[in-house]
């Protein structure tokens, strides 16, 4: 199908890519239309190509720069550069309002037939694409006396909408908006269909002037007319009871302006991405409200509702960002909004980059439409969601063919590059993610012959052998096993499972299929990690003591109940290597956490007990500086003490251990791979990779600190479990 991207230096096109792959709760839309944000996406577009369009996007984010400034000196020009590279080259999905027709229901409970009309929203769903995939909550039905390409305005309007709410404000009172492009002209039509008063601004009379044609309000230019008096005459002296401000400008005079429009308690919205350094002294004289309206509405960056499908009660939120949509389109359907005149131009999808070039150069567009044209139904299990870029190498006796599920951050970022360095190796066959576009952009950079948005599809194939795992940490468990029934070798980034249960079931059928394991521990493999072990032998007793040093953990999808957390998730990196530097697993384990003991909680000391009197200590924490560095080892033991900083550093006292200079910052990544391909293929390593049992191990460890958190007591190690029955 065909897809519109945008590369990381702004420049726009048109690929050919998998049509993306099921979700549940969620219906396959065959798109007809599909809108151009022209704030959100026109930002995002450069004027220009090549070098040019990397100064121009370079020159617009100052603080990028400052970013990447400092990571070249933590991690050197060579490393810098690659990433910044990648980024570069990253084709990114654009798009989050479109409207066609359901051509597959994933979903028993799921509301809509094949052939029904829909309008969609969302980042990462309403993509620019001839089919998206789109959760239950995000799309609602078109009513018959609403044409396509009008539905497709839904989230924009719904944006606008949700601003209205915010203002809670009674139908009777008088609303001004400020900025009036396409979100501020389609707010002042629903102020109007929902009963209010309403006046607009812009700094652009022309605008002003097709709100005057469009909405039949009175408007005014910012520059042209005394504002102010214009508002005390419409308003009797009153002042606005509230105003939306939807302008795009980094200014702050928007919203100082409305302050001085507002009668006294009166509320001022923001929804346009504007300044705020904000005049106290105009607020606190009036006791002005101002609030922020968040997108499209409630339910908006909730994964429950979104993704899940999971509604909020109507008697507790009665405008979510579904019902938002549904009354949009009721609107339309009443001819109470008339979107119409705010089409300004449809272009078919394979003139994007024109249509693009439109809205960056063009003021008097406001809604730039994409048509996708008439195509056949898609069948539930066509091809079009499987790729051939190329045709696969033959079998070899010294190669694997190696397929990669999932195409997110970490492996385009670290396990891409260091496969593309092991031609030797690997012969990279496939590679599978959920968003189509995600997998065709990383099979074209890192020469992938096949490319598919279901994995599946890779596990079944005969021209696989192995297949290393990187999608989302509650998906890991089932693809291994998935992989092993299909008699594949398995390479599975950490975290292996999230429970007990799902360690012992790979456990068993990796001895079952004979098939070789291996979870992403890599800090065993790093030069850093051998200097340790040399520099404090295998003496007993022994102490080692890792710090990891968080910094603050934001809104992330790794630190969620539905993903086991961070512990679970990257922790058990942690718990692995004390595991291997000990070459056993502890006897007993105690813990403590920061507050109660829940998956999400992630400020952790745990303290593990080895045979002979050998010791471990974690301490996993949000609480630091970064630049103390993320990770701090210290070993003890046999008179002797060494340390690692942050891979980057390595001391020892008592013994004579260096590190090459050109190891810093080297994690094991590479060389987890190659241990890996060696395992395979029946070759000897130096360093023995994490198997099905290490990685079982680690996961029980990491539930077994919020057991003994919550109980305040010691529990045994993995090493008694390990002889339990499942």
């Amino acid at each position: 199908m065909r897809q519109v991207l945008i590369s990381g230096r702004g420049e726009v096109q048109v690929a050919e890519v998998p049509v993306p792959g099921r979700l549940p709760n969620s219906v396959l839309v065959r798109n007809h239309f599909s809108l151009i944000s022209k704030g959100t996406e026109g930002a995002a577009v450069s004027r220009r190509s090549g070098w040019r369009a990397t100064l121009e996007k370079a020159s617009a984010s100052p603080e990028r720069v400052h970013q990447v400034w400092n990571m070249a000196k933590s991690n050197g020009l060579a490393r810098t550069w690659e990433v910044v590279a990648r980024k570069l080259d990253e084709s990114l999905e654009v798009g989050y309002s479109c409207a066609g027709s359901v051509v597959e229901v994933s979903g028993a409970a799921v509301p809509y037939r094949i052939g029904e009309r829909v309008a969609c929203m969302g980042t990462g769903f309403a993509v620019h694409a001839e089919y998206v995939t789109v959760p239950v909550n995000l799309l609602a039905p078109v009513p018959a006396a609403v044409e396509l390409d009008t539905a497709a305005f839904g989230a924009v309007a719904c944006i606008a909408l949700q601003g209205i709410w915010r203002l809670e404000l009674t139908p009777g009172q008088t609303v001004g908006v400020i900025g009036l492009g396409l979100i501020g002209q389609i707010a002042l039509q629903l102020l109007r269909a929902l009963g209010y008063q309403v006046c607009g601004f812009d700094l652009d009379p022309g605008r002003a002037a097709r709100a005057v044609e469009f909405a039949g309000v009175p408007a005014w230019g910012l520059r042209d007319r005394d504002c102010r008096q214009e508002v005390d005459a419409l308003t009797r002296g009153q002042g606005l009871d509230g105003v939306l401000l939807c302008a795009a400008t980094p200014s702050s005079e928007p919203a100082n302006q409305a302050f001085d429009w507002c009668r006294p308690r009166g509320r001022v919205v923001v929804v346009g991405d504007q300044g705020l350094d904000l005049d106290r002294t105009r607020m606190y004289k009036k006791e002005l409200e101002l609030r922020v309206s968040c997108s499209y509405g409630p339910g908006r960056y909730d994964r429950q509702y979104e993704l899940e499908g999971e509604d909020y009660p109507l008697a507790f939120a009665r405008w979510t960002e579904g019902r938002n949509l549904r009354l949009v389109l009721q609107l339309l359907a009443e001819k109470r909004l008339n979107l119409r005149p705010l089409v300004s131009r449809v272009e078919p999808v394979e003139r994007a980059v024109e249509a693009y070039a439109l809205i960056k150069s063009s003021q008097e567009s406001f809604g730039v439409v994409l048509d996708y044209g008439i195509a056949p139904a898609l069948a539930p299990d066509s091809a079009l969601r499987w790729q051939r870029l190329r045709r696969p190498a033959p079998a070899a006796a010294d190669r694997i063919r190696l397929a990669v599920l999932g195409a997110g951050g970490f492996a385009q970022g670290v396990h891409l590059p260091n496969l593309k360095r092991l031609p030797q190796l690997f012969e990279l066959v496939g590679i599978s993610s959920r968003s189509g576009a995600a997998a065709a952009a990383a099979a074209r950079r890192y020469q992938f012959a096949l490319v598919t948005s279901e994995h599946r599809q890779l596990l079944e194939s005969a021209e696989v052998d192995a297949v290393l795992i990187a999608t989302r940490h509650a998906s890991h468990a089932g693809l291994a096993l998935a992989a092993l029934e299909a008699g594949k070798h398995v390479f599975v980034e950490k975290p292996l499972c999230l429970t007990d249960e799902e360690g012992r079931a790979i456990m068993a059928r990796a001895a079952e299929a004979n098939r070789v394991v291996r979870v992403g521990f890599n800090r065993r493999f790093s030069p850093y990690a051998a200097a340790l072990r040399a520099a404090i032998g295998d003496g007993r007793p022994r102490a080692l003591l890792y710090r990891v040093n968080l910094g603050r953990i934001g809104e992330d999808w790794s630190n969620t109940e539905a993903e086991g957390g961070r512990v679970l998730g990257e922790a058990v990196h942690f718990f692995d290597f004390c595991n291997w530097w000990m070459q056993e697993f502890p006897l007993r384990l105690a813990a403590v956490t920061a507050g109660e003991p829940r998956l999400t909680n992630h400020d952790v000391s745990v303290q593990l007990e080895y045979a002979g009197g050998c010791t471990a200590t974690l301490l996993y924490c949000t609480w630091g500086h970064a630049g103390a560095g993320k990770e701090w080892i210290e070993a003890m033991g046999n008179g002797r003490l060494a340390r690692i900083e942050d891979f980057r550093r390595f001391q020892s006292f008592g013994a004579r251990k260096r590190v090459p200079r050109a190891a810093a910052g080297d994690k094991g990544h590479r060389e987890e791979l190659v241990e890996f391909a060696h395992a395979v293929l029946g070759r000897p390593h130096a360093v023995q990779g994490a198997d099905a049992q290490a990685g079982w191990a680690a996961t029980w460890m990491a539930l077994a600190t919020y057991r003994s958190a919550a109980s305040g007591m010691t529990v045994s190690g993995p090493a008694a479990a390990a002889t339990e029955a499942p």
